[in-house]
């Protein structure tokens, strides 16, 4: 059931614990519903997107090593995806992947707008970085760069079986009705890839609680069930219903690809794959890591987008 004042508790405490105290709440409109935005700082502006089926905290731990990091002067804008935490779902809900699309390019590009002068670099997650690619594309003067966490969602991305499974309207009834446990999130990570993790203990206090109360007092799962019915079946992804080859060589912002070689969505050689046809890329393959492979080494990851951003190909 949703309980709005429970699941801001629990996200606060995400942020507390990664260092970013007392985030201000934003709402943005767009023209199918509102966006919320949680802003911390001021400065270079940088847009997290998150993937599925989460919410915008999810990417905290790397926001807060990238601003308690060397880089300072940093402000943080985490979304929460339409239908998403505590944003507004589409409205009307897309019938179609071109609709989707638009809709979700429109509410990121009217986060940006709001809240820069100028162009975002974006970190985009799973899904959160097909969104961010599709910005890029369409939209490429609000993006200045693209740090891709994990293997974005994008057309010959693998499904894993319970991803798949959740297309079944059935399964979905019975998701969404289930009482989400821990137990229950830390075997999704280890199916993400994420047992090194789970064996140090890495998915614990804040964090674990926060995923908890997404999936147990907003309607997170509801309405991202409800987008997997449309974009896949039993076999993988529907065609169209994820970017592909003609999207990325819109892309021209520079972009990082950093992609655990446990990542089950994608092989190291499709990311190559995909990353090639972008121009400007670069990809970081991680021994161990996972699908959210932030969460496997927050720092490390990092020092390496701050090790990138002021590399020699990003200098006037």
């Amino acid at each position: 059931m949703r309980d709005d004042a429970r699941y801001r508790a629990a996200e606060a405490a995400v942020w507390e614990r990664h260092e970013l105290p007392s985030p201000t709440e934003h709402w943005v409109d767009h023209p199918r519903g509102r966006i919320r935005v949680l802003a911390r700082g001021e400065g270079r502006p940088v847009l997290f997107i998150h993937g599925s089926p989460t919410a915008g905290a999810s990417l905290v731990p790397l926001a807060g090593a990238l601003a308690s990091g060397p880089l300072s002067g940093l402000r943080v804008l985490v979304v929460d995806r339409p239908g998403c935490g505590l944003s507004d779902p589409l409205d009307p809900p897309p019938a179609t992947s071109g609709e989707l699309f638009d809709a979700t390019t429109a509410a990121l590009a009217a986060v940006i707008e709001a809240h820069s002068a100028g162009p975002a670099d974006v970190v985009g997650s799973s899904a959160g970085g097909a969104a961010a690619l599709t910005l890029a594309a369409r939209r490429p003067e609000l993006v200045r760069t693209l740090v891709l966490e994990g293997a974005p969602l994008l057309a010959g991305a693998r499904l894993p079986a319970p991803l798949r499974a959740s297309s079944l309207r059935p399964v979905a009834r019975a998701v969404t009705r289930r009482r989400v446990t821990e137990a229950d999130l830390r075997r999704s990570f280890r199916a993400m890839g994420h047992a090194r993790l789970l064996s140090r203990g890495g998915l614990a206090g804040p964090d674990l609680a926060w995923r908890v109360a997404v999936a147990r007092h907003t309607d997170t799962y509801a309405h991202e069930l409800a987008l997997i019915r449309l974009a896949a079946s039993w076999r993988g992804l529907r065609a169209g219903w994820a970017p592909g080859r003609e999207t990325l060589e819109e892309v021209r912002a520079p972009s990082l690809w950093l992609v655990g070689d446990r990542d089950p969505f994608s092989s190291p050689a499709r990311v190559r794959a995909w990353a090639a046809h972008a121009p400007g890329s670069t990809v970081r393959i991680l021994p161990g890591q996972g699908h959210q492979p932030w969460m496997d080494d927050a720092v490390g990851h990092a020092r390496a987008i701050v090790r990138w951003w002021r590399g020699p190909r990003m200098r006037p």
